[in-house]
Formats: structure tokens, C-alpha cells, sequence
């Protein structure tokens, strides 16, 4: 009985013991949002007052670090929340750890993000924690040199989740953590539930995480990633970043953006307005509400040609500048449809040519042709750049008008 006693001591202390490796909730430094530049930074317009003051440039000095390997090329940026700040609500905010900020935005210069990230325990005294991080943001000169060297740490950090949402950046990447949005605490908060809206509006890219950019990398694949930019108080995302594998190779806009998601068949949702047929001033807006798209290919000629058939279905959602009581008869919506769907064509093969351009698959052509002609694509697949940029694309586009509305 006394060893039966002694074994459930035993036990009983050990369930009773601390985590060895605990951390106290007030010692961690959550990390929200990641920005990341080129370094030297590339040349801007001279900002008001001149050039740099000396305070800026003894920022810098305290920015960078000493480096085993010359010289730096990078300057990272994390966003940690200062939660006292939080807690109180007030009417002025700064930006960046001065007075009055709900966060502090901290730089590190360096070429090892590993090493820069430990660098910057030289200067906080909280441990830094990425298991809430919401969003990394690149800069554009970061973008196309290349990712993957960029993508490794974070990939391989432990902490780091596959649902942090990527965004470029076309001008400074650190600028779009510094905005003080007026609906939320935190810019990257904010910015990471902006892709939300790509339901309804089809010019955001709703596809951003970062584990779907590591599996494209590392599959060969090009992609997309959005496009955002920044006021004061304001992060615009529309449009995206085109990728050629890993490194950017240009900017498509929202419209071409749309374009895209119908030939890929990834539209999710998004409204297109037109002229109304036979009036100049008129305007008729149709909502989307389901697009799907099917891709043939034809390896018969010398370059492959693909035919996408685009298959859209909308409301009549609103008229401007025109009355069209009594005039929603079948002839007025089947010349509609009609008109609909040669601007759907139109936009859909100025995307393809400008990616084209670009010779970045971004549409997911390679696909269909490595499933249904495996043959075949194991010949070019190795030129598959140059094939694709002289690949045929024809877009066939049929609007149906489902519901047009009750008007009295």
C-alpha cells in the first residue's frame, strides 16, 4: 500500500511541474505584420525639407548590423502591437513606436533574415513570436530579384503558418505597415481581411496565402500575388504582381485581373458595366454570379493553340442614364448578352497577350495540356516559357441575363 501511495506522489508531481521552455504572455513580442525592402533603398523624389536629417541617418546606423558577409541587401521590418496603447482609445495615433502608437515598427538591415531576426533581440526586450503574424509584404525591387531566398526562413520557421497572406508592394514595403487605419488597431490586420471582398469584387486577388506560393515555387508553377498600396489611412489592394516562377516580371491591372480568374476559371464573384446597346450615354452594370470556364488544346500546329470557352451568368443590376421601363423585352437582353460578352472577350484576350509578354502562365494553360497530352508536354516542357509566349489563345464568351430586377 505505502509503495501504491509513494508511486501516485510520484506521479501526481509530475503533472504538477511548470513547461520547461514557458514564456510569459507579457515577454512575448507578437509579431503581426512583416514588411520587406531592398537595401540600399532604391532612389525616391527628395521629400519636403530637403534631404535626410542627421536623426534619420543615425536611425540607419542603429538599423544596421554587423555582418559576417558584405554587404547588406536587405531591410526587414516587423510590426509588433504596443498593448498598453491598444487598450486606450484615442484620437490621435502616430505611426511606427512614436507617441500616441498602437504599434512598434522595428527595421533590421541585413542579408540573413535568421540573423536579422535575432539581431533585433539586441533591441527589444520581448522575444519575438510569429504564430500570429497576418501578413508578409515585398517590395517590388525585393520581388524581382527573386523570392525563394526569401521564402526559405519562413518556410522553415516553426512558428510561421502556411495562411499568412502575401501582398507586393510598388513602392516602399514598410510604408504600407506605417498606415493607421481608422477600422482596426493594426494595419496588417486590416490589410490581411482586405482579400475578403474578392467575393464581390473581382479585382482583388483572393489566393494569397503563403503555403500555396511554396508549393507553385517549388512545383514550377507562375502565379499571382496582389498588388497594395497606402495612404495615410488607407491600403488599396487591387490588381496583382505577375510571377515567372519565383521572380516578378511585371503588374497586370484590375480589369485584366478579372480577365484572368475567367479564362482560369478562379472568378469568384464581381460586377462588369458596359454601354447600354444603341444609347451612348447609357450604362448597364451586370453582376456576376458565376463564371466557369473550359479550356481545349490543339497540339496539331507548330506551337500549341488553346480555345477557352467562358460560360457567364448575371443580374441586370442597374441602369444609369438610361430609362428602360418597358424596354427589357428578349431582343433588348439578347443584344445585351451579346454586348457583354464581346467585352468579356475583349478584356480576356488583352490579358492574355500582355502575359504573354510577360511569359507567365499564370492562366494554368501548362496544366491542361500536361493532363490531357502527357506526351507532348514532356517534349516542350522544358521551353514551356518560350512555347507559351507563342501559344494561340481564343476566347469564346456566352452571357446569360438570369434575373433583371423588378422596376415599376
Amino acid at each position: 500500500m505505502k509503495k501504491l501511495m509513494l508511486a501516485l506522489l510520484c506521479a501526481t508531481a509530475f503533472l504538477l511541474t511548470g513547461c520547461w521552455d514557458r514564456t510569459d504572455i507579457e515577454s512575448r513580442g507578437f509579431v503581426l505584420g512583416i514588411a520587406i525592402d531592398s537595401y540600399p533603398p532604391a532612389p525616391n523624389k527628395p521629400e519636403k525639407g530637403g534631404s535626410a536629417s542627421a536623426s534619420s541617418e543615425e536611425k540607419e546606423k542603429f538599423e544596421k548590423m554587423e555582418l559576417y558577409i558584405e554587404p547588406p541587401t536587405y531591410a526587414i521590418t516587423v510590426q509588433l502591437p504596443v498593448m498598453k496603447k491598444a487598450e486606450l482609445t484615442t484620437a490621435a495615433t502616430g505611426s511606427g513606436g512614436g507617441e500616441g502608437s498602437k504599434t512598434w515598427d522595428i527595421t533590421q538591415i541585413g542579408n540573413s533574415f535568421m540573423n536579422m531576426n535575432r539581431e533585433m533581440a539586441t533591441r527589444t526586450n520581448l522575444s519575438l513570436y510569429y504564430e500570429h503574424l497576418q501578413v508578409i509584404v515585398i517590395s517590388e525591387s525585393v520581388a524581382r530579384e527573386g523570392i525563394e531566398n526569401i521564402m526559405d526562413f519562413f518556410v522553415r520557421d516553426p512558428e510561421m503558418r502556411r495562411r499568412v497572406k502575401v501582398f507586393i508592394s510598388p513602392t516602399e514595403a514598410k510604408s504600407i505597415l506605417a498606415v493607421q487605419p481608422r477600422v482596426e488597431d493594426y494595419s496588417s490586420i486590416y490589410l490581411a481581411k482586405l482579400p475578403i471582398n474578392a467575393l464581390k469584387n473581382s479585382k482583388i486577388v483572393h489566393e494569397t496565402d503563403l503555403g500555396k506560393i511554396i508549393d507553385s515555387i517549388h512545383g514550377g508553377y507562375d502565379f499571382l500575388l496582389p498588388r497594395a498600396e497606402a495612404v495615410k489611412d488607407e491600403i488599396k489592394t487591387s490588381g496583382a504582381a505577375v510571377f515567372n516562377g519565383h521572380i516578378m516580371t511585371g503588374w497586370i491591372s484590375g480589369i485584366e485581373l478579372e480577365a484572368v480568374k475567367m479564362m482560369g476559371n478562379r472568378y469568384v464573384g464581381g460586377v462588369l458595366p458596359i454601354r447600354s446597346p444603341g444609347d451612348r450615354e447609357g450604362i448597364i452594370t451586370m453582376e456576376v454570379t458565376k463564371s466557369k470556364s473550359k479550356i481545349t488544346p490543339d497540339i496539331s500546329g507548330d506551337f500549341p493553340a488553346f480555345r477557352i470557352e467562358i460560360k457567364v451568368e448575371g443580374n441586370y443590376a442597374e441602369g444609369v442614364f438610361i430609362h428602360t421601363h418597358g424596354e427589357l423585352d428578349s431582343r433588348f437582353l439578347k443584344n445585351l448578352e451579346d454586348d457583354f460578352s464581346r467585352q468579356i472577350e475583349k478584356s480576356c484576350l488583352q490579358a492574355a497577350e500582355k502575359l504573354q509578354e510577360y511569359r507567365a502562365d499564370v492562366i494554368g494553360l501548362e496544366r491542361i495540356l500536361e493532363s490531357k497530352h502527357p506526351g507532348y508536354w514532356d517534349k516542350i516542357s522544358s521551353d514551356w516559357d518560350d512555347v507559351f509566349s507563342k501559344a494561340k489563345i481564343e476566347v469564346e464568351v456566352k452571357v446569360e441575363l438570369k434575373l433583371t430586377g423588378i422596376v415599376k
